[in-house]
């Protein structure tokens, strides 16, 4: 009821007795409500720490296993490293069944017997024993062919005086005639960079190598071992540029290599 000041009659007003309880329940909802809105931000609030540390120790995981195969890779590098070295020695090395470095002398060169790479140039599975060991023969590195010989412009595609292999870092590179090192070091292009003087007005040129393991002035053979392939200089994948030049001028090495027997497996 209300009273009103005036001299008017009062007036009254009624109140549905089902409005008190439609106002609780609607009360008690909102606070059901606020209380699920709550829970489902901390489940969302967890679920996103949970993704963030599940991130975290994948990147961790990931930076861990690079480095492992880094490590596996420098291992393989230091071991034939330090067979070259014993080579130059004469010092001969081999493995046991266990796998553990014998060394011993001997006059006979050591190569890379642990990929088993050098007794099959020296037997002629890579080259033709009949070409003049000062002409380049055979293949330098095992991969995949990805470039091709391209001297000139005609075709529309940057020139490209040699040929690429591709294949992973540290595979290891042979010389393909006799020679001597004409240059063994860094050039901004190719990376760490060799280039062997032959007999003949031959050169052979081996670029984007990860290491080097022969000097300028030093001899080399066909089939020795002289370089692990790399991805140095302006290179975007793991690969070998591979070039021969006749006095001077750029000539097709596949020419002078066996293309089917390229990919052949380590």
């Amino acid at each position: 009821m209300l009273i009103s000041e005036t001299t008017k009659e009062p007036k009254s007003m009624r109140i549905p007795s089902w409005a008190p309880r439609a106002a609780v329940v609607l009360i008690v909802a909102m606070i059901i409500l606020a209380v699920l809105g709550v829970l489902s931000y901390l489940q969302l609030y967890n679920k996103v720490s949970q993704a963030e540390d599940i991130q975290k120790e994948n990147e961790i995981l990931r930076n861990y296993t690079s480095r492992v195969h880094q490590l596996e890779t420098d291992l393989k590098t230091n071991r034939l490293l330090l067979n070259r070295m014993m080579e130059l020695a004469g010092i001969s090395t081999t493995t046991d069944s266990f796998g553990e470095l014998q060394v011993g002398t001997s006059d006979s060169s050591v190569g890379a017997s642990e990929y088993g790479a050098r007794p099959s140039w020296e037997h002629g599975r890579m080259v033709d024993d009949t070409v003049p060991r000062s002409t380049p023969s055979g293949i330098p590195m095992l991969g995949t062919l990805s470039r091709g010989f391209a001297p000139d412009e005609s075709l529309g595609a940057r020139r490209h005086f040699g040929i690429d292999i591709a294949a992973k870092e540290g595979t290891p590179v042979f010389a393909t005639a006799d020679g001597t090192v004409e240059f063994a070091g860094w050039d901004e292009s190719f990376g760490n960079y060799l280039i062997i003087d032959h007999l003949g007005g031959f050169k052979t040129y081996y670029g984007h190598n990860r290491a080097l393991l022969v000097a300028v002035g030093e001899s080399v053979k066909r089939g020795e071992l002289i370089a692990l392939s790399g991805n140095t200089g302006h290179s975007t994948a793991p690969h070998l540029h591979y070039e021969i030049r006749l006095r001077g001028e750029p000539v097709n090495p596949e020419e002078y290599m066996e293309i089917s027997k390229l990919e052949q497996m380590e």
